[in-house]
């Protein structure tokens, strides 16, 4: 990756040539580049690397910028050549919007060559953000008022943080966004103080699911399967510590950390075989095998009063739990 400078004189097999020109108003180096006798030098050396872009290619040239800039562009100019190319044999245009597809959009028939490109690009993940514990709580608010479809969230511990966040997550559920939360379950001595227990059924009072997980640590936060934010940082309880938070957009990667957290299938805990109620909390056992726990008092302490709870075991993949 670099500049035309930095190529002059070398070939490769494909060539990736962003003019870095989009649609606006302001035209940059390579939509007036041409060698018209009122040419500045400034415009000559604009198709002189353009030139360097394109002819050192040795099989496939694709060419990054906006149409409507490519397709206007004045008699004589580098772009006007460009644009006469499209639809002449081996030349075609391809939109953005074809490639990039929201995944509630239905899948389009891009045959082999747009169905690979746009595979590559889907992979693309760009770091948009990096907070610490004094900015991220309004980044984090931004990305909840922007959620259109689901909201995932892993915070450990809940305590008073919790209060700020409940009115954007009632907000965001009042405009259909499901919203999952995954929370340490109450063997935690912190989670199970009564203060905390009661900020958890606020938060069961405005979200669709709550799931308690069993020594879950896990800061991560992923809407509208699209923008992950990751670190270090609790977001129901942070109060004082210093945090590092990375938020970052790709929706290949929002879905994979999705699966490899197989948070759909976390979402739906069952009732308890033994009492009926719905006091489920997940749990791993040392052999990585997942699976339900009933945590209700009475139906948990068998008549000597130890432990005795209804458990149930986890299909996690094929031939596997």
């Amino acid at each position: 990756m670099g500049t035309a400078h930095r190529f002059q004189g070398r070939e490769f097999p494909v060539v990736v040539f962003d003019t870095v020109e989009g649609s606006g108003e302001r035209e940059l180096w390579m939509s007036r580049a041409h060698r018209e006798p009122d040419a500045s030098d400034w415009a000559r050396d604009g198709v002189r690397l353009f030139n360097v872009a394109a002819t050192h290619v040795q099989t496939r040239l694709y060419v990054l910028g906006g149409w409507e800039r490519i397709r206007s562009a004045r008699n004589g100019r580098a772009f006007t050549h460009l644009a006469a190319l499209v639809g002449t044999p081996g030349v075609r245009r391809l939109r953005a919007s074809h490639l990039i597809t929201p995944p509630h959009e239905k899948a389009r028939d891009l045959g082999g060559f747009g169905a690979a490109l746009a595979d590559v690009l889907a992979r693309h993940v760009e770091v948009t953000g990096l907070d610490d514990e004094l900015t991220f709580f309004s980044t984090f608010e931004e990305e909840i008022g922007k959620s259109r479809t689901s909201i995932w969230l892993w915070a450990p511990w809940v305590a008073n943080r919790v209060r700020g966040i409940l009115p954007l997550l009632r907000e965001a559920t009042g405009r259909g966004v499901r919203v999952t939360v995954f929370v340490r379950d109450d063997t935690d001595q912190l989670q199970a103080r009564p203060d905390n227990q009661n900020l958890i059924a606020d938060l069961r009072a405005v979200v669709d699911t709550v799931v308690p997980v069993n020594v879950m640590h896990q800061k991560i936060a992923v809407i509208d399967e699209q923008t992950v934010m990751l670190g270090s940082l609790n977001a129901l309880s942070q109060s004082w510590t210093r945090e590092v938070m990375v938020t970052m957009r790709g929706g290949h990667f929002a879905r994979k950390l999705l699966e490899h957290e197989h948070a759909e299938l976390f979402t739906r805990p069952p009732t308890c075989a033994r009492c009926g109620g719905t006091s489920i909390e997940l749990r791993r056992r040392t052999t990585g095998i997942w699976f339900w726990r009933c945590y209700d008092t009475v139906c948990k302490t068998g008549p000597n009063g130890r432990s005795n709870a209804w458990n149930m075991d986890i299909r996690v993949g094929q031939g596997r739990r």
